[in-house]
């Protein structure tokens, strides 16, 4: 059996020659060296907006019964000074339409708490009725120079994205088993700030508990759509860089709690395998 250890080992001495690249002032678009301060709102933001749409009609077309709709972000400063910053503003648009202006402050921490989905919508000309699921509603902050330049920062600090989609719960702890061995688990899954959902053990217990890898956790994300549809997601924590555990698929069934992944493994040789969790 192979021991991924060598692979990490060998991973981080191929990473030490690129180690002296500087890539912070990439992550602010326009003149990054003279954006002033760099933000953080990924870590404590959070959002719902997730409905049920209408039944006996294709998803493209069938209108949105709204169940949950809500927004806390949450602008932290991470480095950088306000000295020359006029104001940050935060706006928003609907599938990458126009923007419009939601707050502005002067100030860091700052806080928007949006309550409704009449807030949320509030501004982009669109009401609930037009409203399907796959809609994406997306807050960019802005930042205003006191020489008169504006700035946009990257979509990995700047913009915290929401995507309507069928109101499911999967929070727990499950049983889990794969396919490839004997092994029974149990994992927690709980929900993440932008709706997805967090594994504790993502791959099925592949890497983990079917190999010699016993002290590496093998956790990731991924989300389900409507239907009980889980896409495929490369965001597990050795699939990227190993091709361990990868999701290509599965099913969530709300009513027996039941959720079935389906998985790739270039690493292990263990092809295509099914992990299944029980919700207990």
């Amino acid at each position: 059996m192979k021991n991924i250890t060598y692979i990490i080992f060998a991973l981080f001495i191929l990473s030490i020659p690129m180690s002296c690249v500087d890539d912070d002032n990439d992550e602010l678009t326009g003149n990054a060296a003279t954006g002033g301060v760099m933000i953080d709102i990924k870590s404590d933001s959070e959002g719902q907006f997730l409905g049920s749409p209408e039944s006996g009609v294709d998803l493209s077309e069938a209108m949105v019964d709204v169940t949950s709709a809500s927004l806390h972000l949450v602008i932290n400063q991470v480095s950088g000074s306000l000295e020359d910053v006029e104001k940050l503003e935060i706006v928003k648009s609907l599938n990458g339409g126009e923007e419009s202006l939601v707050s502005e402050t002067t100030s860091l921490p700052y806080t928007l708490d949006l309550n409704s989905i009449g807030d949320l919508l509030s501004g982009t000309g669109v009401s609930e009725s037009d409203l399907r699921i796959g809609d994406q509603l997306a807050f960019k902050i802005k930042v205003y120079k006191s020489d008169g330049d504006i700035l946009s920062y990257a979509n990995s600090i700047g913009v915290f994205a929401m995507t309507l989609n069928c109101s499911y719960d999967l929070a727990g702890t499950y049983t889990m088993s794969n396919t490839y061995c004997e092994s029974l688990e149990t994992v927690t899954i709980s929900q993440n700030a932008d709706g997805t959902w967090y594994a504790s053990t993502a791959d099925g217990g592949l890497l983990q508990f079917c190999t010699t890898n016993t002290s590496l956790q093998n956790d990731g994300n991924f989300s389900v759509s409507c239907g009980g549809v889980v896409p495929p997601s490369d965001d597990v924590a050795f699939c990227g860089s190993n091709g361990i555990g990868c999701i290509t698929g599965g099913t969530w069934d709300q009513e027996t709690g039941i959720l079935i992944l389906e998985h790739s493994d270039a690493f292990f040789d263990a092809g295509n395998y099914t992990s299944t969790y029980v919700r207990q």
